[in-house]
């Protein structure tokens, strides 16, 4: 035991998070619910509270993952409406999100370069044009993802407009939510199929059908649509990303186009031949 002249811990009597008085038989703060510290951290307290973050099925990121499958009215509808302490808030699970898609592309590139090269042909043939892109896209994987999320909430308020009821800023929360959602299962069953040795190619072609299905299945909930309005409005969003997708896409070449014009020829003298 340290001599107490060497004892750096002392318990507060005052909450550090808003200046509450704890009483002596306070565990928590009685006003915004922060944790008294009574002991300073060692070995054991460190793995206890790790266990009851990480593995309690009753956290915040367990319990949002969860109800995002079962119920995501009730995670989106109420973060909207201002719950804040039951469900992860939308930004932090964005960075949960972002954090697992980057292993998974870690993983690609430090053990399955071949898998890439794979992806990025077409026709047995290889894309020069397909694999820049790729690789772009990995290199900077955060801000793709981000700069996704309004083009995507851009969509949402478009094919929702008529029914007024979300603007355009809570169209931008509620595909936070389902981009990280489906970002984060699609890249964990990305790992699965690399580390089975399944068809990655085929898990990718399945990626934009599963993000479609999920979206429409929150925006079900979210509206209470019947059957019939659902198909119409997920017609629509699909018109919607076919004018988005062609207008990225000319937006990507006559980017490369005027950074590197010549680069840009080389590549289609590859991919004609």
């Amino acid at each position: 035991m340290l001599p107490v002249e060497q004892v750096t811990f002392k318990p507060v009597d005052t909450c550090l998070n808003c200046g509450m008085q704890f009483d002596d038989t306070d565990h928590f703060c009685r006003a915004c619910g922060a944790k008294k510290i009574e002991e300073r951290f060692t070995p054991k307290r460190v793995l206890h509270e790790a266990g009851e973050r990480v593995f309690n099925i009753d956290n915040t990121f367990l319990r949002t993952f969860r109800d995002l499958f079962m119920k995501p009215e009730a995670v989106i509808g109420g973060f909207l409406a201002g719950l804040r302490k039951r469900y992860l808030n939308a930004f932090s699970y964005f960075t949960i999100a972002i954090t697992v898609s980057g292993f998974q592309v870690f993983v690609m590139r430090r053990f399955y370069p071949n898998v890439i090269k794979e992806v990025s042909t077409l026709d047995g043939k290889g894309n020069a044009l397909s694999q820049m892109i790729q690789d772009s896209v990995m290199e900077y994987q955060p801000i793709v993802m981000f700069a996704t999320i309004p083009i995507l909430a851009l969509m949402g308020w478009l094919t929702f407009l008529s029914l007024k009821k979300h603007n355009y800023t809570e169209h931008f929360i509620i595909q936070l939510y389902t981009y990280s959602h489906v970002s984060m299962l699609g890249a964990l069953a990305g790992i699965l199929f690399l580390v089975t040795g399944l068809n990655y190619v085929l898990f990718g072609m399945f990626a934009i059908p599963i993000y479609i299905l999920y979206n429409a299945y929150v925006f079900k909930r979210l509206y209470e649509l019947s059957l019939k309005r659902l198909v119409l409005k997920t017609l629509l969003f699909l018109a919607i990303l076919l004018v988005v997708y062609f207008l990225v896409s000319a937006i990507i070449v006559a980017i490369i186009i005027v950074t590197d014009f010549q680069g840009f020829l080389e590549m289609m003298k590859q991919n004609a031949q």
